[in-house]
């Protein structure tokens, strides 16, 4: 009857018990080396349709006037994510942006810097020496799954990587499957679909490192997340043993 009961023990410890190569992250490198290196050469986002832009003008005439703007605070002062948001420029579907002097300019699948480069050329017939600064307003990126705080996430930096978004959501719950973690990624017309492992030390060195504005990360449960020790039943389980072990004791006398 103990061998019995310690059967019974061990089985449920099992149960209750994620593998640690499930949890951990960036496996297989090498931990005799003191510093491992992974090149990851950056793309730049480019301007798609529907996203937001704040542009920024000045002229060698007046420096502190952004000649874009039309709201009352134009001039110069730090500015909130919202507060952008109400002076930017939408991309419109045919993937220009309608500007106060220049008119209708298309910067679609344009990086920032080529957009502001073209606006800037395009000034140099109205103003003495303009200067055009570009930056994208409202980058978020869409956590969902087996995640702590799952939720939709704003950023201003200009990469955020995978785990940095992961960070935002609180990590990975406990059950949350590493190894599949899906990225959902709007293109124009099409919607992209793929699925990363979180637990592989050579994403490091991968282009999906790196969120796009607009991504959703879902992470998936672990299939043992049904018998795992938050939600096996362990009353049920705990009673049936407590009842056949009284059984038990019961016929052996």
């Amino acid at each position: 009857m103990r061998k019995f009961s310690l059967i019974i023990g061990i089985a449920l410890l099992l149960f209750s018990c994620v593998p640690q190569k499930d949890v951990v992250y960036l496996q297989g490198s090498d931990l005799s080396v003191a510093e491992n290196i992974y090149e990851n050469v950056k793309t730049e986002n480019k301007i798609k349709i529907f996203d937001q832009v704040y542009i920024q003008v000045s002229s060698f005439d007046d420096g502190k006037v952004n000649f874009m703007s039309n709201d009352q605070n134009r001039y110069g002062g730090g500015r909130s994510e919202a507060d952008l948001a109400m002076v930017a420029f939408t991309v419109d579907k045919d993937g220009s942006v309608k500007l106060p002097i220049v008119g209708k300019t298309k910067i679609e699948g344009l990086t920032t810097e080529a957009a502001a480069e073209k606006i800037r050329s395009d000034l140099e017939r109205y103003l003495n020496t303009p200067s055009v600064r570009i930056s994208f307003v409202n980058k978020s990126v869409t956590v969902l799954g087996t995640v702590n705080k799952p939720g939709r996430y704003f950023y201003a930096s200009e990469y955020l990587s995978v785990f940095q978004a992961l960070g935002l959501a609180g990590d990975i719950q406990e059950y949350g499957n590493r190894r599949e973690v899906v990225i959902i990624r709007d293109k124009q017309d099409k919607v992209t679909y793929k699925t990363l492992n979180l637990t592989d030390v050579h994403l490091l060195a991968h282009e999906d490192l790196y969120v796009q504005p607009d991504d959703v990360l879902y992470v998936q449960p672990l299939k043992r997340r049904h018998w795992g020790f938050q939600s096996f039943p362990w009353a049920l389980v705990l009673s049936s043993v407590t009842t056949v072990i009284l059984v038990a004791n019961y016929v052996e006398k």
